[in-house]
């Protein structure tokens, strides 16, 4: 070891009976101190051994199930993190009882430290997959047998290593109530960690806060005793536990998850009905095709019903409208008046509330199954396709949801527990093929193809909107849009009934979150339209002269390689409302009979390019706001707009040459 060594403290860290002891007196040897923790009588060793340039500090911290302080072990290591955080943490869990092990584990993993995972007893423990539990973690995980000293020199390689890594831990997620998610971040930006402190992660600090009566001073010094006290005494309320009761079972649900799919087997399975049903729901041949069809049923239960309930909304704004134009105070303003307040301000309420009834039976149905613990089931059946794009399995059900809405699809990503999932599916979402998409491409392709042909017309079109989807994921991937993705573990709950309380408070809740955060964007967007459609005032509406009619004469040249006429452009203008509009939109620029003046100005192939560009553009002015409201970036949503025009543009312009090449029209 050089003289001038750079000594590195690390803390050795598990539950008790992991065989830690036996660890530190195989890398330390004879060079150990002992004494007892300030105040209180537990040993307190510290042992030195060299590491490549440094000397290695190893604190051997009192075997605790947690970081809680409730037992007088747990309040040393609690106080140890916070006060004097180690370099590094060197975590010992058993290959035996991995269940058990990890719900410190997990715990110890969200701080932000970098972290070094030991399995201890290998040997006793051979089917494991020690990649999968890295991956998970988001730390090193070495296998080692520390009785006979097998794999130490592996554990030593990746200390140093770790040392010498300058990026931050990379930090998993624990599926924890929605409540105390929401209060950890909350909290998590309003904490400003100094000191010691700098290099933990401010979610992991904000847990700390929340769970403890009196806070430490090494977190609290900024006033925040009243706000964590608010979110308390919410979170208890909701969840009728203790906050590190809650937190406890959200780790140890955790660990359960993450112990089926390192071992492939059940830990402590919940109860014997549980068992039964996973045999059929999570069967190897069984589990997929089962899901797949839960979801075809849940798929035409919210649009098979939400579709009628939108056409009897629709009707009753007719009706309502109808009505309004009666009235004496509206019937004696100017028609441009008349024009704005029911074209544009009316039209865009219309397209808030139609929305109503399929975002409410989306979370109906989906608080039912979230509910009872089938969505965790769910995600375990679809995690390693979607693992491929780097999200989880969760994923796989907004984007399967999209093909019928957007919206409430966009909505949903607020199931998924990490960010980077939330970002990249948000951007996903938008190239699937909603219902509003489905029917301009059903009238397009009846006029346009033959009876034999406009079928595969559709299967292709639904062919091209996966293999986008997919690209694009990977695109994304590489891009690193949304940030690094997140190790994600998601508990295996036992299977409960959902309370109609529950669900309904649940419903009520995303469709006045609806309401607020994006009913105000929506109705601005199509009052936009409707300005650019009606303005100048002298020239008919949606007409070549009018704001939008010059857009689409000076985008003519773009558009032109593409086969796309300005009347078409005016058109998908128009489906930035809602792109059931675009067919309506036709109809007024081009007038009389559409089917006629559509098979007379269009041809098939310029018909095919236009549903291309259709499928891909910019979506609809409600999706655009659940975009914003959900991911709370203009970034995030600008990117959006612009990746899919640019994925529309290259996809129409390769289609439509690549068919005049062949000799298409």
């Amino acid at each position: 070891m050089p003289e001038q060594a750079e000594k590195i403290t690390v803390a050795l860290s598990s539950i008790p009976n992991t065989g830690k002891t036996t660890l530190f007196n195989r890398l330390t040897g004879a060079g150990q101190n002992t004494g007892n923790w300030p105040g209180v009588s537990v040993e307190k060793k510290i042992g030195n051994f060299p590491l490549g340039e440094y000397e290695i500090s190893l604190v051997d911290l009192p075997g605790a199930y947690a970081l809680s302080p409730v037992t007088e072990e747990e309040k040393i290591v609690r106080s140890y993190f916070l006060k004097t955080p180690p370099a590094v943490i060197l975590n010992i869990v058993d290959a035996g009882n991995l269940y058990r092990s990890l719900g410190m584990t997990l715990q110890m993993s969200t701080s932000g430290l970098p972290m070094v995972v030991a399995v201890n007893m290998i040997d006793e423990k051979s089917k494991l997959d020690i990649a999968l539990l890295s991956s998970h973690l988001g730390v090193p995980v070495i296998p080692i047998s520390a009785r006979s000293g097998r794999g130490l020199p592996e554990l030593k390689q990746a200390l140093y290593e770790v040392i010498n890594k300058s990026e931050r831990t990379h930090v998993p997620h624990i599926s924890c109530p929605p409540i105390l998610e929401k209060a950890a971040r909350e909290l998590s930006g309003k904490i400003i960690p100094g000191g010691p402190l700098e290099k933990m992660d401010s979610n992991f600090l904000a847990m700390r806060l929340l769970e403890e009566k009196t806070p430490s001073d090494a977190i609290l010094k900024t006033g925040l005793g009243n706000f964590i006290q608010l979110w308390r005494d919410r979170i208890e309320k909701s969840t009728g536990e203790t906050i590190p009761i809650t937190c406890a079972k959200c780790r140890f649900n955790a660990a359960r998850g993450l112990v089926i799919e390192v071992t492939g087997q059940k830990s402590n399975p919940p109860n014997k009905q549980t068992e039964r049903i996973d045999r059929v729901l999570l069967h190897r041949w069984f589990g997929l095709p089962l899901f797949l069809l839960i979801m075809f049923l849940l798929f035409q239960a919210v649009y098979g019903l939400g579709a009628p309930l939108q056409t009897y909304v629709g009707q009753g704004f007719d009706v309502a409208e109808s009505w309004l134009r009666l009235q004496s105070s509206i019937a004696r303003q100017s028609d441009w008046m008349q024009s704005f307040l029911f074209d544009g301000l009316w039209q865009g309420l219309g397209v808030v509330i139609s929305f109503f009834p399929i975002i409410a039976l989306f979370f109906i149905f989906m608080s039912l199954i979230e509910a009872s613990g089938y969505m965790a089931r769910a995600a375990f059946l679809m995690d390693n396709l979607m693992h491929r794009l780097d999200l989880d399995g969760k994923a796989f059900i907004n984007l399967l949801l999209g093909y019928g809405c957007n919206v409430p699809a966009i909505m949903g990503t607020r199931i998924l527990s990490s960010h980077h999932s939330r970002v990249v599916t948000i951007l996903l979402i938008p190239f699937t093929i909603c219902t509003a998409r489905l029917q301009v491409f059903v009238f397009l392709s009846t006029i346009l193809f033959s009876t034999a042909v406009a079928p595969l017309i559709l299967f292709a079109l639904y062919l091209g909107s996966f293999i986008v989807i997919v690209l694009t994921g990977f695109l994304l991937k590489i891009l690193h849009i949304g940030g690094r993705p997140e190790p994600f573990i998601m508990e295996i709950p036992p299977y409960r009934m959902p309370t109609l309380t529950n669900v309904a408070l649940r419903t009520w809740q995303e469709l006045k979150d609806f309401l607020y955060r994006a009913a105000p964007l929506i109705i601005a967007g199509v009052v936009l339209v409707w300005f650019l459609t009606h303005f100048p005032a002298n020239v008919p509406a949606a007409g070549a002269e009018t704001w939008a009619g010059r857009l689409g004469h000076l985008f003519s040249p773009l558009f032109h390689p593409l086969g796309i006429h300005w009347q078409e452009t005016v058109a998908l203008l128009f489906g930035l409302i809602a792109k059931e509009i675009v067919v309506g939109a036709m109809a007024v620029i081009y007038g009389g009979d559409l089917s006629n003046q559509v098979f007379q100005h269009i041809s098939p192939l310029q018909g095919l390019s236009f549903m291309v560009f259709t499928l891909f553009y910019t979506p609809c002015v409600a999706t655009i706001a659940a975009i914003k409201a959900e991911s709370g970036s203009w970034k995030i949503t600008l990117f959006s707009l612009i990746l899919g025009l640019v994925i529309a543009w290259l996809a129409s312009l390769v289609l439509y040459q690549t068919g005049l090449v062949l000799g298409f029209r």
